[in-house]
């Protein structure tokens, strides 16, 4: 098990560390859960849906220079919509 240090700001707002955003795999946009036990113990998660997933892989492959038009494949055109409308002003 690793450990990684956080101090708390008087906002209650914490940095992640870098070790820490590589060990879980974590990217921007990426959605975390913390959970607590009974215990009072605390766990930071990456969490997995499938859907977040799905729009992680789109959003590296767009970052990584791919391009995809529609083509009738109703799962990636939504994905791509999806992206798109996640990305944009509101």
């Amino acid at each position: 098990m690793q450990r990684f240090a956080m101090t708390m700001t008087s906002k209650g707002q914490v940095t992640l560390p870098a070790e820490f955003r590589r060990a879980i795999g974590a990217v921007p946009g990426d959605r975390l859960s913390l959970l607590v036990g009974e215990d009072g113990r605390a766990t930071l998660a990456k969490d997995i849906d499938d859907l977040s997933s799905l729009q992680v892989i789109a959003r590296r492959a767009r970052a990584a220079g791919a391009t995809r038009e529609a083509d009738g494949d109703p799962i990636g055109d939504y994905l791509v919509a999806e992206d798109e409308r996640t990305k944009s002003p509101r």
